[in-house]
């Protein structure tokens, strides 16, 4: 007995329920129209014209990690760019990929350009982005996760003769710088922004870490009743072998090594040079995405 197609079952030409190759296409097209209305409502100024392409309820998560309330939220927070920051700037949106899941459900990678009103690239961005066609046919936004990606630093390559490469795998290494800052979520901006750092994590005091996929950046919440001045804080070192390293230190006539809280997600060790700079030890790293592997530890 000939059954029912099951509805989640790709159909043989690689379209889903049945679907023709046109039908797959037009969709792609329609969502393809969303980025390009989405472009329209920036370079215009158009905030309501821009969030257009969301759902009323749609899971919008920014660069920063700020997840506004739906299309009004997306709405309020970019008539605030268009008369601030952003005000004459220009959006590049180019849709990447389309993957269709259902015939009317796809995931969408798109990446975007903001551009000044003189043609200097402000900032690019990469989006993960899920869309759904309504009852009334119409495609529409559901979530969208946007982000600044970390660039990759170059890799040069190795040079027999490069004293480098005899390097030992287990030298330290300096990944980690601390900034004490009066607004940390300002200065987070300003480092995604311009140089296309990463926000990781934030602690719930408003600290905020960055990386750039290689160095780790906090921004440490200055505190008013604390005695701690802003600027630069302490930097730290991704070792090896923390007793190793503090034998060393002791050695070299710095005081032991202090370990700090269990709980800390990022540097397990305390230790001050001989003119009493702070610096931290951390055996597993520092946190956050990191880029393609040092040629020197490989």
């Amino acid at each position: 007995m000939h059954q029912p197609d099951d509805p989640n079952t790709p159909a043989q030409d690689g379209t889903q329920d049945g679907s023709t190759q046109g039908d797959t296409q037009d969709a792609a097209e329609a969502i393809r129209a969303l980025w390009a209305e989405m472009a329209r409502g920036w370079a215009a100024g158009d905030a309501a014209l821009f969030a257009a392409s969301f759902a009323e309820d749609c899971d919008f998560t920014t660069v920063r990690g700020d997840k506004p309330p739906g299309r009004t939220g997306i709405e309020a927070g970019h008539r605030a760019l268009f008369h601030g920051p952003y005000a004459g700037t220009v959006l590049d949106a180019r849709v990447m990929a389309v993957r269709f899941l259902r015939p009317d459900l796809a995931t969408v990678e798109a990446e975007s350009t903001i551009t000044a009103p003189d043609g200097e690239p402000l900032a690019t961005t990469h989006a993960l982005a899920v869309v759904e066609r309504t009852a009334q046919r119409h495609w529409l936004i559901r979530a969208f996760h946007n982000m600044v990606p970390a660039p990759r630093p170059a890799q040069r390559a190795l040079d027999p003769k490069d004293p480098a490469v005899d390097e030992p795998t287990a030298r330290p290494k300096l990944r980690h710088l601390a900034i004490v800052a009066r607004d940390p979520e300002k200065l987070a901006e300003f480092y995604c922004s311009v140089f296309a750092m990463e926000l990781f994590h934030r602690d719930p005091d408003g600290s905020c870490f960055l990386s750039d996929g290689w160095l780790s950046l906090a921004l440490i919440k200055h505190q008013l009743d604390g005695e701690t001045p802003v600027g630069m804080n302490h930097f730290g070192f991704h070792v090896e072998d923390t007793a190793a390293t503090s034998e060393a230190l002791m050695a070299a006539g710095t005081p032991k090594p202090a370990e700090r809280f269990t709980d800390r997600p990022f540097a397990e060790y305390r230790a001050m040079d001989p003119e009493g700079n702070w610096f931290d030890l951390s055996e597993h790293g520092f946190g956050g995405p990191r880029a393609s592997p040092d040629p020197t530890e490989s």
